[in-house]
């Protein structure tokens, strides 16, 4: 998952080219196979007419049209490509590419992706909307209540049967808004100034803000309150946010140096802790992030309604879309185990410990970030969002 530069690390031999896609021979891939046909990790459907990985995926749409001569192998042009590995060398993984039967024809131009987003979006618009009415219904009506049933834990947020789609739902929309905006060779690089690694979150933090502001119970929200929700917890999203961006969008992470007290290496530990519970779950890390955005209290020493005044109906739109999408985790997990209870307590008792875990980290990170930043030379947006202003 994480590069750690050195000359260690280069070993160079002669380069071996790539020089013609057509001459590579092409493996037929059956449908059925359970792993992604370049690196093996999980799949996430057929893409460019091979069951990948959407990892594999993002890299053909990037690289398979370049000319194939573009890429050196700096070894015997033989390298194994596999989940850890698939970074290391661009040729040979887009060999590997077209070896499996990727087809470069199947990229779309970038007319076409404008017609197919638009109606993509269109689509997946009407179908969020439809979902977000009712939750905004059931919002108001639980406010209205003034008789809370006791001991009844209300399984009327989500439509009953179709939970699972809406986790498609809120996942597509995700990966839409950041595919948008997100640059292609966008690299984490962690090196010796703090200040200027922070300021390379603007961006994850700019597609999260524009994800979040699509959900109805984050638009309920006042302004204010929606700013003290994002730097009261943003500490802990920061973390899954950067595992979810390597996993999912192939963004690679570099240390270059320790930093101040160990720093970066702990940035990228408490991005790592992830990897435990959702190795290849891009959707898994999805909900947790929308879970944790309406968290009120995520450390244990903190509470959201410490960071600044929140009216008592917006404590109760983020308490109601806490247990929203808490219950919808759930939903989650015990579908991803097939009802097997035990199992999926389990699951997410390892989720919990996590989040422990994570508490602790976050809270070293961000004591070493307030003594060490230098303030006036961070994004505006990161000054905010970190509440370092």
């Amino acid at each position: 998952m994480y590069s750690i530069n050195g000359n260690s690390n280069v070993v160079l031999m002669e380069p071996t080219s790539i020089s013609d896609a057509s001459s590579i021979p092409h493996k037929k891939i059956k449908i059925g196979r359970g792993s992604c046909a370049i690196c093996g990790a999980k799949p996430t459907g057929i893409n460019f007419d091979v069951l990948t990985c959407s990892s594999c995926k993002a890299f053909f749409r990037r690289n398979g049209v370049k000319p194939l001569n573009q890429f050196v192998c700096r070894l015997s042009g033989e390298c194994k490509i596999d989940e850890r590995s698939r970074r290391q060398c661009t040729a040979c993984r887009l060999r590997k590419c077209f070896t499996m039967g990727m087809i470069k024809e199947r990229i779309r131009t970038e007319e076409q992706n404008q017609r197919h987003r638009a109606l993509v979006q269109e689509n997946r618009k009407q179908k969020f909307k439809k979902y977000q009415q009712q939750q905004q219904e059931e919002t108001r009506l639980r406010i209205m209540d003034e008789r809370p049933q006791q001991g009844v834990c209300s399984t009327s947020y989500l439509f009953p049967n179709s939970h699972l789609n809406y986790i498609d739902l809120i996942f597509d929309l995700f990966v839409e808004n950041t595919q948008t905006i997100f640059p292609e060779d966008f690299v984490l690089s962690f090196d010796n100034d703090l200040t200027s690694v922070l300021n390379l979150y603007s961006t994850p933090i700019s597609c999260l803000i524009i994800f979040f502001k699509q959900l109805s119970q984050f638009q309920q929200l006042p302004v204010d309150d929606r700013l003290i929700l994002l730097k009261n917890n943003i500490k802990i999203l920061l973390p899954i946010l950067t595992h979810l961006l390597c996993k999912a969008f192939d963004v690679q992470i570099l240390i270059n140096h320790p930093g101040l007290n160990n720093i970066n290496h702990k940035m990228a530990y408490a991005s790592s802790l992830f990897s435990y519970i959702a190795s290849d779950d891009n959707k898994l890390l999805i909900l947790l992030i929308v879970v944790f955005l309406f968290c009120p209290c995520l450390f244990t020493n903190e509470s959201l309604y410490d960071a600044g005044f929140i009216s008592q109906q917006s404590r109760q739109l983020i308490q109601y879309a806490y247990d929203e999408y808490t219950q919808l985790l759930w939903y989650y997990i015990l579908e991803k185990f097939l009802d097997h209870e035990e199992q999926a307590v389990l699951a997410y008792t390892k989720i919990v410990t996590t989040v422990l875990h994570l508490q602790n980290v976050s809270s070293e990170i961000y004591g070493i970030v307030e003594c060490s930043v230098q303030v006036d030379q961070l994004h505006m947006m990161m000054q905010s969002v970190l509440h370092l202003t």
